[in-house]
């Protein structure tokens, strides 16, 4: 998940027009491949925590059965593989992690789930890359190896939000280079790759994805942060509240950034997923549902998957403590 969200003033952001108008179905020119996901949960705050469980939230079996049964697809499980690897060669991450993400896989498998695997939160990367190579590399062969097994509907997402000094370049090349580690195990799964700039389209507009016939794009949109991160506490700093999203110009400054996803997915010939998108909980309920609601729309009526931030934690579309379903973010998800 973006925890501080760089400012690009040419940023692209997707949205499409709700209410006021509706968004706009691709041009004729453009054929955007289709996705294998389709409507998809992240199960933020579980193990992208340090240990799962530090930030409240613990995957248990009856959640998977629960967003199955709701009409979702896909899970996405972000996992904080580095803090459970050694910080020297060979690099090993401990076993009780890599079971841990087996048995989440098993209990998604067994209710019907596809699941996306990724890397997450791998800080130390994002601000030394030379000096943690070696070591994403390993992880990666490790990670690829003990996956061997999964069923097929497991996709695996080679790196979350490349930032700071992890540039388009250099997360191009890393990303060649893990996709190459990934298919000496995994010659035929689906892979998810993106780009730097914490995931943003705007840098996967200028990136130059590997060359591979199983690849799904990826990018993520909080935009505008202002607004979707308005009082978050893990903000540095949080931006003020009271900020209010819809006008005409800001359904048409996301329809753009629709429009523009959707056309370079035709370009590169690959399926495009809107991997992290929503709304911290804090913010009013009616303005939450009505920026999720746009944003799915318009991924939906260009053939981009969509997966929402988060099930449980600080941008929930469920609540824990009633053990129910937030209707009204439900509903901006999967209604009409």
């Amino acid at each position: 998940m973006l925890v501080r969200f760089a400012s690009f003033a040419l940023v692209l952001t997707l949205i499409a027009c709700s209410e006021p108008s509706s968004s706009a179905a691709p041009r004729g020119d453009m054929r955007v491949p289709a996705s294998p996901v389709d409507r998809c949960m992240n199960l933020g705050g579980a193990l992208e925590a340090p240990n799962e469980g530090d930030w409240g939230y613990t995957i248990r079996a009856e959640d998977l059965q629960t967003i199955k049964a709701a009409g979702f697809d896909t899970v996405r499980l972000p996992v904080r593989w580095d803090v459970h690897a050694m910080q020297r060669e060979p690099y090993t991450i401990r076993q009780g992690q890599i079971d841990r993400v087996k048995e989440v896989i098993a209990q998604a498998d067994a209710a019907g789930l596809q699941t996306i695997v990724d890397l997450h939160h791998y800080n130390d990367l994002m601000s030394r890359p030379d000096a943690h190579y070696e070591r994403l590399f390993a992880m990666w062969r490790q990670i690829a190896e003990a996956l061997q097994d999964v069923p097929d509907s497991v996709i695996l997402e080679l790196l979350n939000e490349p930032n700071d000094k992890m540039t388009v370049e250099r997360t191009d090349a890393v990303n060649a280079e893990l996709l190459s580690i990934v298919r000496e195990y995994h010659p035929d799964r689906w892979v998810v790759v993106g780009s730097a700039g914490w995931g943003s389209l705007s840098a996967l507009l200028e990136s130059n994805p590997p060359e591979d016939d199983r690849i799904i794009l990826t990018f993520h949109s909080y935009e505008p942060y202002d607004f979707t991160h308005q009082g978050a506490f893990f903000a540095d700093p949080p931006p003020p509240t009271g900020t209010r999203w819809g006008t005409v110009a800001e359904y048409s400054e996301i329809n753009a950034g629709a429009e523009a996803a959707a056309r370079f997915a035709s370009e590169q010939g690959h399926p495009m997923l809107l991997g992290e998108f929503g709304v911290y909980e804090d913010v009013p309920l009616e303005q939450r549902a009505v920026w999720t609601r746009a944003m799915r729309k318009a991924a939906e009526d260009r053939g981009i998957g969509w997966c929402y931030w988060d099930f449980a934690t600080t941008f929930k579309a469920y609540n824990l403590e009633r053990d129910e379903w937030i209707y009204s973010i439900k509903s901006a998800l999967l209604d009409n």
